[in-house]
């Protein structure tokens, strides 16, 4: 059983060698892709700006982060405080 599992062994590290040259040289040796002689660069119309956030014009300077206060649930709502169970 010894010597079965060492021949399956070195078996497959051939086989898996042999099977990676193999490829190498098929993918070296296919056909290349054609490249167009001539590229035309067509210049590419600008985009509308994003207005998925309301009124674009109102610029209080925090972005898209808003600071209101009421953002957080209050703490009798019935929902449980995230804690770490620490180590």
């Amino acid at each position: 059983m010894r010597i079965f599992r060492k021949v399956l062994r070195y078996w497959i590290a051939i086989a898996s060698v042999l099977s990676f040259m193999g490829g190498w040289v098929i993918l070296a040796h296919s056909p290349k892709p054609v490249q167009p002689a001539t590229v035309q660069s067509a210049a590419l119309p600008t985009l509308p700006p994003i207005q998925a956030f309301g009124d674009v014009n109102n610029n209080n300077g925090s972005g898209f982060f808003s600071t209101n206060s009421q953002a957080s649930p209050p703490s009798g709502t019935g929902f449980p405080r995230m804690r770490t169970g620490g180590s």
